[in-house]
């Protein structure tokens, strides 16, 4: 059932990147981080216990308003409670599940965020043009009126992250060029 609200809302119309309407972007982007957080397993390690929380961090500043944190309250993933949280540091972002990269993050810090968390079990989420391939996992992208993303299974893998089968139909496939 979820995957098939996550497939409704990627299909969800959204106007021009000129003109978008951000609040419906970034509506699908927060539904569509929950939903990675259920179709992706990440090794028993990246949790302190059987009942740890699902760490949602967000680097930059927040445009999801209050989705995300309704989402979070309303919401588990992997039958854990989820959290979501301002990362300031790579190390703090090293202590998250899935870390949301923004747009507003200057090239250089996430070039230091991609590079500290490599090997790390973190779903590595971005939304600049490149990111993927620079070293993220998903990249989210708008195409015609559609949210879409990347995704770099290459990547990944390298952090020890399986993603399901439905996830790869999902995103369109890039790689790592290093």
């Amino acid at each position: 059932m979820l995957l098939g609200v996550l497939m409704t809302l990627a299909a969800t119309p959204v106007q021009a990147q000129e003109v978008i309407d951000s609040r419906r972007e970034y509506n699908v982007k927060a539904v569509s981080l929950y939903a990675f957080g259920r179709y992706v397993t990440w090794p028993p390690a990246s949790f302190e216990s059987e009942t740890s929380e699902f760490r949602i961090g967000v680097y930059g500043p927040d445009p999801f308003g209050e989705t995300l944190d309704r989402i979070a309250q309303k919401k588990k993933i992997q039958e854990r409670p989820i959290r979501v949280w301002e990362v300031k540091t790579p190390e703090e972002g090293a202590s998250c599940h899935i870390l949301f990269v923004t747009r507003a993050t200057p090239p250089e810090v996430e070039a230091r965020l991609i590079a500290a968390l490599e090997g790390k079990s973190v779903l590595l989420v971005g939304e600049t043009p490149g990111f993927a391939e620079r070293g993220g996992a998903i990249n989210f992208f708008v195409h015609g009126s559609n949210v879409r993303f990347e995704l770099n299974a290459d990547r990944a893998m390298a952090n020890r992250l399986s993603l399901n089968a439905k996830m790869h139909s999902l995103g369109t496939p890039v790689s790592t060029n290093r």
